[in-house]
């Protein structure tokens, strides 16, 4: 079996602790670097659609390029091989009838409901079956070598911009915000059956434990992620009266849930987001042409002035200031170094500044 040189006792246990807001010795903080005498392989993305369906949907390709990566990858502090388990932000879009996905840097779809009353669940739909078929297929493979990430379907309102269009999908919650709230349900009936069914294919070789895969959390239970990235579009109470339901159900549909939110974007909703109990924490996201973290001190720790837990991804000179000014206990970290080294002293750093 391979050794990927991760001390997976300690990493349930510290992984526990934050989210059971019991953590000690330094923030949650994954740091990761090239492993001194390996080299990973640059495998180039296909150009072709059916190299890049194949790239995402042949479990076998998936694994080998997930285990290549962590043979080449030095696991400091929290941090723990993962794989991400993706077939597209919101690609439970492809779970209905007519859906037409592109394959491209990622998975997209052209706009193809003609009308809410055509939205219907199609289990025998390609990516359906792909999403739950290669969750078994990891859970076959792990053996507890890494954790499984549970699959990026997610966010209802996300998956009907998808498949409306979002300009269309806009207009919709004005012209029929029936039609929109009712569709929006059937999505999330969806949801529940999809995650569902992942979770029950991981949760054995996870050892009861949930992955947001590209975010690298873990959290003993039932853990995944919510989101709206169409939201930055929406007013706060178009965001309160249209997201409401989707964000109250996934929230206490789940043993630990985090809503993973487009930085300066989305600011206007935090009220309510934070109000929302079953949300456990906020995920920050700087999305092209925003300022780092750093930058955003004061929203940071209002964030966990609510009580949430606070997820971030930085650059290792941006580690000291967000140490500094942020509650440690609340924090969890992640970063790249360029070397075991440096890793290794960043984690240093972090257990030295905890307060």
């Amino acid at each position: 079996m391979p050794d990927y040189g991760v001390n997976w006792d300690k990493i349930h246990k510290r992984h526990s602790a934050f989210w059971q807001g019991e953590l000690k010795g330094s923030c949650l903080f994954a740091v990761t670097a090239p492993r001194t005498g390996h080299s990973r392989r640059q495998l180039p993305y296909p150009t072709d659609t059916e190299g890049r369906i194949k790239w995402r949907t042949d479990p076998k390709e998936v694994i080998a390029r997930h285990r290549d990566g962590f043979q080449g990858t030095y696991f400091a502090g929290d941090a723990f091989p993962v794989l991400t388990h993706d077939l597209g932000a919101a690609g439970h879009a492809g779970f209905f009838k007519g859906a037409q996905p592109r394959f491209e840097d990622s998975i997209w779809f052209e706009p193809s409901l003609k009308s809410y009353d055509d939205l219907a669940f199609d289990p025998d739909s390609f990516l359906y079956k792909k999403t739950i078929d290669m969750a078994k297929a990891y859970a076959d493979d792990a053996k507890g070598d890494y954790v499984i990430g549970m699959p990026d379907a997610v966010g209802a309102a996300d998956a009907l911009s998808h498949l409306r269009g979002p300009q269309q999908f806009m207009m919709d919650m004005y012209d029929q915000p029936k039609a929109v709230k009712a569709a929006l349900k059937k999505v999330q009936a969806v949801w529940e059956n999809t995650m569902t069914s992942a979770w029950d294919a991981v949760c054995g070789s996870n050892k009861g434990y949930g992955c947001v895969g590209w975010l690298g959390t873990l959290a003993p239970g039932f853990h995944v992620q919510l989101q709206c990235d169409c939201s930055v579009m929406l007013s706060a109470d178009m965001f309160e009266e249209f997201l409401c339901y989707e964000l109250d159900a996934q929230s206490q549909f789940v043993d630990y849930s985090l809503y993973h939110l487009d930085g300066e974007e989305q600011v206007r909703h935090l009220p309510y987001l934070l109000a929302v109990d079953g949300i456990h924490a906020i995920q920050w996201t700087n999305i092209a042409g925003q300022a780092p973290p750093t930058a955003y001190i004061p929203v940071l720790k209002q964030i966990q002035k609510a009580g949430k837990r606070l997820i971030l991804g930085c650059m290792p000179k941006e580690v000291p200031l967000l140490l500094e000014n942020l509650d440690q206990r609340l924090l969890y970290l992640g970063t790249r170094a360029d070397s075991e080294t440096e890793a290794d002293d960043l984690v240093e750093l972090a257990q030295r500044m905890f307060k």
